[in-house]
């Protein structure tokens, strides 16, 4: 039996073909399945040139006690070209007003 894909933005004529908005949403909830931790915002997103999508994800790893200084970390998910995520990986954690986060 075929079931259909769930994954916004994918058509089913051609479900090798994400849009960046259904990349995201997949990046969004891969990383929210993993962790118990608070979207705070994509850093990048971009398609390769095989169709696998790379999305970066900033979440809350602990918010700040007082004023903004969360520590927050950055994770980067691999999707392939029909949504299946292949790769997670945290990249680096960070404190939001450090200098060094453009």
């Amino acid at each position: 039996m075929h079931e259909e894909s769930a994954i916004p933005g994918q058509s089913k004529e051609s479900p090798s073909h994400l849009t960046m908005r259904a990349a995201i949403g997949i990046a969004r909830d891969t990383v929210a399945s993993l962790t118990v931790l608070s979207f705070d915002s994509v850093g990048q997103c971009e398609r390769c040139a095989d169709g696998r999508w790379m999305v970066q994800i900033d979440v809350i790893e602990s918010p700040a006690r007082m004023g903004d200084n969360d520590l927050l970390a950055t994770y980067e998910v691999e999707i392939g070209d029909e949504g299946e995520p292949l790769k997670v990986s945290r990249l680096r954690r960070y404190h939001r007003e450090d200098e060094e986060q453009a």
